[in-house]
């Protein structure tokens, strides 16, 4: 009995650690004071949540551009929110004496990984102090990673291979490489077997870049079993629809994220964010659902997914909170939640007659996503001046008719005489 036990749990663990290098690993090396801050669980993450970390990370826009539309329904979108802002870089303070800039990012995919030509990699990573990250289960293929670094490349995130190398890469000094704040590089180690040793050899250049705050390495372990996987995309929604997604990048109203309190969260070991199959049968794009807007949210994420952050043209607020505020306002007490639109006014400079003319004009916005014109100042200016100047019109007519039917009075003819002859 106990040998057939002992060949069970053997069995076991066989198959635990099989799934394990069936993985992706990510590993963020961030300075210890950054590490501090974050929790050191690992969770399981969908791939589309790590797509748009990395996709975070590696914008140089002020504020990552995405709302998260291409989330399928099997994935919690407050979730993602809290994990792309656990695992993303930080927003620079907006009132901050110090002038030094945020940090450099660099991402490094590495397909083919697995315990023999990695675990020396592995190994010093985790003697250093770092840690996984998160993991993603069941990863896309390779086919899947040229889509991203297409995208990362129409970002400007990506440097010539011919002027920089993976040495190169680590100094985020080197003009050859950062020609912005990211650079993102893929290597394949049956192509590139040199890639491990290379990092290993620089692994000191790279810690103490990092430890001075200058960069911000993410390195991502893509197994090697991925490669012939029958995922083709990081996000099966998002699929052909590039030209978009660059749109999005640049949009002036997005998904806010901010440092929310992160709530208890799965662990590898215990459930993940998924809650049904991880791709729906039949997707519906969002243009073509005519849903209902409420008339109040139960929380600020609901209120800036379901009105695409008022439509660019306001804030969601709670109503019913002390003083007006973001989502950070804490309400009264025992006064319900309810999250609206706050909706803005806009100056719109369009040139006038003559050189060097401008005019201002200035349009205010309305409805429950502040989808709206609001037109009802210059209707009403132009109701009622319309109707005053109609009364004042109307008046001066009848005073005058009503004066020109009145009698001449008879004095006028009595001094006149006829003369004689």
């Amino acid at each position: 009995m106990r040998f057939s036990a002992g060949i069970a749990v053997a069995a076991l663990s066989g198959l635990t650690t099989a799934s394990a290098d069936q993985d992706a690993r990510v590993y963020h090396l961030m300075s210890s004071s950054r590490r501090q801050q974050i929790p050191q669980d690992t969770p399981q993450l969908p791939k589309e949540v790590a797509r748009h970390i990395l996709l975070q990370r590696t914008s140089t826009t002020s504020g990552y551009g995405s709302d998260l539309r291409d989330l399928p329904e099997s994935v919690d979108t407050d979730a993602a929110v809290s994990y792309i802002a656990r695992y993303g870089k930080r927003p620079l303070p907006i009132f901050s004496s110090n002038e030094k800039t945020d940090s450099s990012q660099l991402v490094v995919i590495i397909e083919g990984a697995t315990q023999e030509n990695v675990g020396s990699l592995v190994k010093t990573i985790e003697e250093s102090d770092q840690a996984v990250s998160f993991v993603v289960p069941n990863p896309p293929s390779a086919v899947a990673n040229g889509h991203l670094m297409d995208l990362f490349d129409s970002m400007g995130a990506v440097p010539s291979p011919r002027d920089c190398d993976l040495e190169s890469a680590i100094n985020p000094f080197d003009s050859n490489c950062w020609t912005s704040t990211a650079a993102v590089l893929r290597y394949d180690l049956k192509k590139s077997p040199s890639t491990t040793k290379s990092l290993l050899d620089n692994f000191s250049r790279l810690t103490k870049f990092v430890d001075s705050g200058d960069l911000e390495a993410t390195l991502v372990l893509m197994p090697e079993s991925s490669r012939s996987s029958k995922i083709k995309h990081w996000s099966a929604l998002a699929a052909g629809e590039a030209a978009d997604l660059r749109r999005r990048f640049n949009r002036d109203a997005e998904t806010v994220i901010t440092d929310v309190n992160v709530p208890a969260v799965a662990t590898a070991s215990s459930v993940s964010v998924f809650t049904e199959p991880e791709v729906p049968s039949v997707f519906v794009p969002e243009k073509e659902k005519k849903t209902k807007i409420p008339q109040c949210f139960n929380s600020f994420n609901a209120c800036t997914k379901q009105t695409d952050s008022c439509s660019g043209h306001g804030e969601c607020v709670d109503k019913y909170s002390r003083k007006a505020g973001n989502a950070s306002t804490v309400a009264a007490e025992d006064a319900k939640v309810c999250f609206v639109c706050q909706c803005n006014q806009r100056d719109i400079i369009k040139p006038g007659k003559g050189k060097g003319n401008v005019g201002i004009k200035t349009v205010a916005w309305a409805g429950n996503k502040c989808q709206k014109i609001d037109v009802s100042v210059p209707f009403w200016l132009l109701a009622g001046f319309t109707i005053t100047i109609m009364g004042a019109i109307t008046f001066a007519i009848g005073l005058l008719y009503s004066i020109g039917n009145e009698p001449l009075p008879g004095v006028i003819g009595a001094g006149v005489i006829r003369s004689s002859k």
